[in-house]
């Protein structure tokens, strides 16, 4: 899949193009982006709705939710490559140049790039976003103990993953669960943050085209009612509120973030 590229009329530089043509085409593409969210979460959701009333199960079930998910998948990368062109444009209105950048592609800049539970929910084993009494929202992982995850990642660079929990259904998971990147096993740290769990491991460089898969598995997943906790039935591992994608984080730099918490 190309990146977009940005489409210059040499008889008219960028610079001197009317400022009310850039405004229309920033509030055309926001409104496409806000259509194509609203309709990742509504098409994800009649998917679940449908499948449910017809009482499908075992593999049509999982193979009608397998396709929509990775078409919905594709759909959440248009949306991500809409923000990055968004935010390209806002920054060349800002910062005007003289000359022409030499390079007109649109990189896909992962620094920064945040996965919210709503773009996380067209996952196939993910269930329906929930929200606790605080306003977080947040996803649980459904009765598989694998979660699969695919994002259109730079791996130039080594990249910092942090994945924010609000909780798993055992503790102890914490340490159990494994975090594989394209299937090769990759360490991870897991700490409290800011009153929520906070797994972070760093993304290897690779040369790979194409999208990254990022798969978490589970020693095995339990219902709150067989563990006593609440009369809920429901096959759970963890519950998801973010993936962010950063800067690698050192181990340096893990410990001196404790110690000026212990002091």
């Amino acid at each position: 899949m190309g990146y977009p590229h940005l489409i210059t009329d040499k008889k008219m530089p960028p610079e001197k193009q009317p400022q009310e043509s850039t405004s229309e085409l920033l509030d055309d593409i926001n409104y496409l982006n806000k259509t194509n969210i609203d309709e990742i979460t509504k098409i994800n959701n009649q998917i679940r709705q449908r499948i449910s009333e017809t009482d499908l199960a075992g593999n049509i079930a999982n193979s009608i939710i397998t396709e929509v998910s990775s078409q919905l998948g594709q759909l959440t990368v248009k949306v991500n490559l809409a923000e990055k062109a968004i935010r390209s444009i806002q920054s060349r209105q800002k910062y005007k140049s003289p000359t022409p950048p030499r390079k007109k592609d649109i990189k896909v800049d992962t620094i920064g790039q945040r996965f919210s539970v709503d773009q996380l929910a067209v996952n196939s084993n993910l269930l329906p976003v929930e929200h606790s009494s605080d306003g977080t929202s947040y996803v649980w992982s459904g009765s598989t103990p694998e979660i699969l995850f695919t994002f259109p990642l730079d791996r130039n660079k080594v990249l910092g993953m942090h994945i924010r929990l609000f909780a798993l259904i055992k503790p102890e998971y914490s340490k159990q669960l494994k975090v594989l990147v394209d299937e090769t096993h990759i360490k991870h740290k897991f700490r409290l943050d800011e009153g929520l769990f906070l797994l972070s491991c760093n993304i290897p460089s690779s040369s790979k085209a194409g999208l990254t898969e990022v798969k978490i598995i589970l020693p095995a997943t339990h219902s709150p009612k067989e563990l006593g906790t609440s009369n809920d039935m429901r096959k759970l591992g963890i519950a998801i509120t973010e993936i962010h994608f950063g800067k690698p984080v050192s181990r340096f730099a893990h410990l001196l973030k404790r110690s000026k918490l212990k002091s």
